[in-house]
């Protein structure tokens, strides 16, 4: 193991700045976090005064932050967001167009960044702030370089999202950036995705997202599967694909994928008791639909059974009422649920485990 990772290391001296960035962005989508990191501090480490692998190193941290429920490497983010737009001033004060608008697209994703992760801890106030300084940022990009592609994945979900505000919210238009049209905004990130720099693959993720909400779903399966078979074992994408599946009611194949997800999880996150139970109720979910209501009753069992272990985060308590009612509604079917039942079950799953 150390002979591999001090031939990895030596490896990744030789790498170009350029090389370590694109490197480093691949093993973040296979979640081989200790890889990309070790990858972003070198490329760091040959360019200390240019933004993009702190900001790259920073949405690292939050990828890890999300996947594991762990919000330790907060401070740390920050700091790398901190510094991205530190250093991104200097470009924008470039007489080079080019330059100038690599500033403002550093500039403007790190406080994307921020307004993201402050939501998630819904801190709205702080990220409607950094959002709305963000969106002004990147819409500056085009105007100093429209062929840097990478800007037109948050501008076109930003006018695919205005555009789709319920009706109660659509005075709220008055008070944001003008954005362009909801097919403009898929445009733009098929553009991203299609010709992007460092967010192709983001890009393409978020599409199959978006397309998926938006009724386009045999596109976004197509396009989810697409991502599974490339990055095989990504917990994420295995997640993206199974959001599509189930916005096209084909809820069969949907259970198979989230049968993925729970041996993803225990093998990767075994220590994780949180996202194992989240696992499980996903697929208790897909039981329910598809009327295996023995099945579901296990697996939500199950679910409420290591939720119980998990650390005290607030996504525990969400979690947890999502239990609950999914619970009451099965609560008619427990009569029939017997103990022989549950044994033969367990015995199921044990031989299908091997």
């Amino acid at each position: 193991m150390f002979k591999a990772l001090l031939l990895f290391f030596s490896f990744a001296q030789t790498e170009t700045y350029e090389s370590l960035l694109q490197d480093g962005i691949q093993f973040g989508y296979r979640e081989k976090y200790t890889e990309a990191f070790t990858l972003f501090n070198l490329a760091i480490s040959k360019k200390p005064d240019y933004p993009a692998a702190y900001l790259y190193k920073a949405a690292l941290l939050d990828l890890y932050m999300i996947d594991f429920t762990d919000d330790s490497k907060e401070g740390e983010f920050f700091s790398l967001l901190n510094k991205t737009i530190k250093l991104s001033e200097k470009l924008i004060k470039s007489s080079k167009r080019r330059e100038k608008a690599y500033g403002y697209f550093f500039k403007g994703s790190a406080l994307m960044y921020a307004a993201l992760r402050y939501g998630r801890k819904k801190s709205y106030i702080n990220a409607a702030n950094a959002g709305m300084s963000a969106l002004k940022i990147l819409m500056k990009v085009p105007e100093y370089d429209s062929t840097l592609y990478d800007v037109y994945l948050p501008l076109g979900v930003y006018a695919y999202a205005v555009n789709k505000l319920p009706k109660g919210l659509r005075f709220l238009k008055v008070f944001l950036p003008d954005a362009e049209s909801k097919e403009e905004g898929i445009r733009m990130i098929e553009l991203a995705m299609e010709r992007g720099r460092y967010v192709r693959v983001l890009a393409k993720d978020a599409l199959a997202w978006v397309l998926a909400y938006d009724g386009q779903r045999r596109k976004a399966i197509k396009i989810a599967r697409e991502l599974v078979n490339e990055y095989p074992g990504t917990r994420a994408f295995n997640w993206t694909l199974a959001y599509a599946l189930k916005r096209a009611g084909r809820w069969r194949e949907a259970e198979l994928v989230h049968k993925v997800i729970l041996y993803l999880t225990l093998r990767d996150q075994r220590n994780y008791p949180y996202n194992i139970a989240l696992a499980l109720y996903a697929l208790s979910i897909c039981e329910y639909v598809l009327g295996k209501k023995f099945y579901a009753i296990f697996y939500l069992d199950m679910a409420k059974a290591f939720l119980h272990d998990a650390r005290d985060i607030p996504e525990k308590k969400d979690l947890a009422k999502r239990i609950e009612r999914l619970n009451k509604r099965l609560e008619k079917y427990r009569r029939l649920y017997d103990e022989k039942k549950r044994q033969e079950l367990v015995r199921e799953l044990h031989n299908y485990g091997g």
